[in-house]
């Protein structure tokens, strides 16, 4: 079976991820983490979070090869995103639930062949500010977004083909809508 293309849903986050870079009256608080695994030298940490008084935003750059670590502003989340756009196929990591690093670690192991894979961590927890009068409700309960996912990126058709032949398909998505509890994208709600 073909692997499940996920580009439109990291797009949509990655659109997401770029209107939470600062402060923004659309949402009551927020809280969010990216990181980019690159197949190159750098990786890339970003978090951001607008509760009440308390904003705080984060970006860094890790050296890979001697582990030099350097800030970088948090609004390149979408630069570094759009790189890792650039990748072929776009797939969802769909195993056990493992931070995004032991996941990357778990794809180097466990292949006999090195698939040379990207992995772009999105992490939202959103929580809308009050205009649900258009829905009939007052000012609670308030809309939520959440947001737990791991993209797969995979330079060419080729190698996801290989992939999707091998013991590690196991760990990706089977279809374009995920049904776990682990693994979700734009899971909305009222609460």
């Amino acid at each position: 079976m073909p692997i499940p293309n996920y580009r439109n849903t990291f797009v949509r986050c990655l659109s997401t991820l770029k209107n939470l870079t600062t402060a923004s009256d659309e949402y009551a608080r927020f809280r969010w983490q990216a990181v980019y695994l690159t197949r190159e030298r750098y990786s890339y940490f970003f978090r951001g979070t607008v509760d009440g008084n308390q904003i705080a935003f984060f970006g860094q750059q890790v050296d890979l090869t001697d582990g030099t670590i350097s800030s970088v502003p948090v609004r390149s989340v979408s630069l570094y995103g759009a790189t890792f756009g650039l990748n072929e196929t776009i797939t969802a990591y769909n195993g056990p639930q493992k931070s995004v690093i032991d996941v990357a670690h778990a794809f180097h192991e466990a292949s006999e062949m090195d698939y040379n894979p990207e992995f772009f961590y999105v992490k939202m927890n959103l929580l809308y500010s009050s205009d649900d009068s258009r829905m009939g409700f007052s000012n609670d309960p308030r809309l939520r977004e959440n947001t737990n996912l791991i993209f797969v990126g995979l330079e060419d058709a080729a190698t996801a083909g290989l992939l999707e032949e091998s013991d590690i398909a196991r760990w990706v998505a089977s279809d374009t809508v995920m049904r776990s509890s682990d693994w979700y994208a734009e899971r909305f709600y009222y609460s």
